[in-house]
């Protein structure tokens, strides 16, 4: 209550009552109460606390179980407040209450990203209707694991990259679809067309944003009397990068294709009239500009704090990706 009081929590007219309410001898939770501060901080040692509070969860649930999750130092309550009061900030009470349960958080503190990622994974789960929502591959619940969290919180990060890159569609996608023999060949041009894909072949299509974003890869469909047979991988020539070649061809959850599978695909690429496959033919910047806004403003409306709205709009819309980009350059060898 003192530390609350000299960082200046709540209203000036409610630090003004908790004050009259100490000077008159009141109890320590009506006090409290006049202050606006939740009961369970008093299982917090003050030397834990050293940032203001803001917002604070307060509700049943909450103050009935949080107690249970306090770690022992004082150096782990600093940290473990700090990542549970923004979740709560971030998300909501009950999202607060199963980042308090995670006693091994695999991340460094100071780095923010996986901390923003998760909470606003876990926001849209809750979401029904928005785009955010609509590109994730699993939900957010109270029983998933820390682990299992964050890999399809990245799942769902590398889902609205392919989303932004492809804007409205491809614009070009080298070749035209078609039969060949008893099979068909259907070029992938939509977000949803990846997104269809990856679950029906139960592969990382939805995934393939960085591969789009570099412009060295078309993905064709392979199906036989409707049925999803194969996906077709068409990148540039290692000897002509003006040529196409068949980068990979993979059946069902990544399987090994048949000989008439690769016989078919072949026979197909051969039937194409072949030209300079272009670069610069996504959707384009601008139109990749407004679907991430479209995306993310949703969560950014509900946001009041002008802090956390920073914070996240550094994170949605500032250069880290294209810094992991960068590095991942560097390590494939395709970059100086």
């Amino acid at each position: 209550m003192l530390f609350a009081l000299t960082t200046d929590y709540g209203t000036r007219e409610q630090r003004t009552e908790c004050v009259r309410l100490i000077n008159e001898g009141a109890s320590l939770k009506d006090a409290t109460s006049a202050l606006g501060l939740p009961m369970w901080l008093r299982n917090i040692p003050a030397g834990a606390l050293r940032q203001p509070f803001g917002d604070l969860p307060d509700t049943v649930a909450f103050n009935l179980e949080i107690s249970n999750y306090i770690p022992k130092t004082e150096t782990e309550i600093h940290y473990w407040l700090r990542r549970v009061l923004y979740a709560y900030q971030a998300c909501d009470a009950e999202y607060a209450l199963w980042m308090a349960r995670q006693k091994r958080f695999p991340f460094r503190d100071r780095s923010s990203e996986p901390h923003t990622l998760l909470a606003a994974w876990a926001w849209f789960s809750m979401q029904s209707g928005t785009r955010g929502q609509q590109l994730l591959r699993k939900a957010w619940s109270p029983k998933i694991s820390i682990r299992k969290a964050y890999d399809e919180a990245r799942a769902w990060e590398h889902r609205l990259r392919l989303a932004e890159r492809l804007g409205n569609g491809l614009l070009d996608t080298w070749f035209c679809g078609g039969m060949i023999g008893r099979y068909e060949f259907v070029p992938l041009v939509t977000v949803d067309d990846f997104l269809t894909e990856a679950r029906i072949m139960g592969n990382c299509l939805d995934q393939y944003g960085d591969q789009l974003t570099h412009e060295n890869a078309r993905v064709f469909s392979m199906r036989l009397g409707g049925r999803h047979v194969a996906d077709v991988e068409i990148g540039f020539h290692d000897d002509d990068p003006l040529m196409p070649m068949i980068e990979q061809i993979k059946g069902p959850k990544n399987k090994r294709a048949s000989p008439e599978i690769w016989q078919a695909a072949y026979m197909w690429l051969g039937s194409q009239k072949f030209r300079p496959m272009k670069e610069g033919v996504l959707g384009g910047k601008e139109i990749g500009k407004k679907i991430k806004a479209a995306i993310w403003n949703p969560y950014l409306d509900q946001i009041s704090d002008p802090t956390l709205r920073n914070r996240v709009e550094q994170y949605a819309f500032g250069p880290h990706l294209e810094r992991l980009d960068r590095l991942r350059e560097i390590f494939d060898g395709t970059m100086d």
